[in-house]
């Protein structure tokens, strides 16, 4: 039990190198900007709320209509043109393959003592 412990004290100061990178820090900001912005808290959320009747639908097996295929492709144009909005996909995006690197060096550095 102390190698568990040892290793979530582990996880928690490596959770603590991650809060100090730049990579964090920027999306940490543009997401704070987002909510500060009405317009593109509200595209985002507008957004996020028909991917999720989408999706409800997709899974009751029910096909998407074009015009609901439409309304989403012009709502994704939309946000995209909110240079907020974008900034802070952009920062999302970053902060989040940062993360799967880490997560693949975890994942290679379990199989190198598997080998």
């Amino acid at each position: 039990m102390a190698q568990e412990e040892e290793l979530m004290q582990m996880s928690i100061e490596l959770g603590k190198a991650i809060a100090q990178t730049d990579v964090y820090k920027e999306f940490k900001r543009a997401e704070y900007e987002l909510f500060q912005d009405a317009e593109a808290r509200k595209l985002v959320e507008d957004l996020q709320k028909m991917k999720q009747e989408h999706r409800g639908k997709m899974m009751a097996g029910l096909e998407l209509t074009k015009e609901e295929q439409e309304q989403i492709k012009e709502l994704e144009q939309t946000c995209i043109r909110n240079r907020q909005v974008l900034s802070s996909n952009q920062a999302n995006t970053s902060f989040q393959e940062f993360m799967e690197k880490i997560s693949g060096n975890i994942k290679a550095g379990i199989q190198s003592v598997d080998k």
